[in-house]
């Protein structure tokens, strides 16, 4: 397998560099993946941008590849939204050789890398309350077409700041949706709304 780092500013961490000596560091202009059975993205997320923002970019070149994202400071809703998007691993830009020679041999049999705080969280989610049981069948019916939007955004990783700058409204008012939202669907937290939205 062909593993490439993707980076605009940043040089091939140390532990990638360990891992796998023949990595490539590519950017917006190189023909990579070129010839390649089977191709790994390790993609270093820049904050300022959405990861769906980052990561289509680079699918339109490889749709095929194997994306993994790595992240300075990561976070489950970031990790959350590298998923939705059908990214196969997400870790922390400076993991050891060892863990990502793990993360390549879980990608590589066709399994997902997901972070053990990650899935500690989403396997103690609380059960579904019968009430959004019927939501989740079409829970934008219940929501304005503003909080749709915001809960969708939501969905890709998109912070307060973020959303407030795309929809051209305050952050308050996007804290505002956010908890009309949260009550309508009976969620607890972003992460729940997330998972509810990816899933439909």
């Amino acid at each position: 397998m062909m593993h490439v780092f993707y980076s605009d500013d940043k040089e091939i961490p140390l532990g990638l560099a360990t891992a796998f000596p023949g990595i490539q560091q590519i950017d917006p202009d190189t023909q990579f993946c070129v010839g390649a059975n089977m191709c790994m993205v390790w993609l270093h997320l820049r904050p300022g941008q959405t990861v769906a923002q980052q990561i289509r970019a680079i699918q339109l070149f490889v749709p095929n590849a194997y994306f993994v994202g790595m992240s300075d400071l990561p976070n489950d809703m970031e990790a959350l939204a590298m998923f939705s998007l059908r990214a196969k691993g997400y870790c922390n830009t400076h993991a050891g050789a060892e863990v990502l020679l793990n993360i390549a041999s879980v990608v590589q049999q066709g399994g997902l890398w997901i972070g053990e705080a990650l899935m500690q969280k989403l396997l103690g989610l609380p059960p579904v309350a019968p009430q959004l049981a019927i939501v989740a069948e079409d829970w934008s019916e219940v929501l304005t077409a503003r909080e749709t939007e915001v809960a969708k955004a939501i969905a890709v990783g998109a912070t307060n700041k973020q959303i407030a700058v795309q929809m051209g409204i305050t952050e308050r008012t996007v804290k505002a949706h956010v908890g009309a939202v949260l009550d309508k669907l009976n969620l607890k937290n972003r992460l729940q709304l997330a998972l509810l939205v990816k899933d439909r």
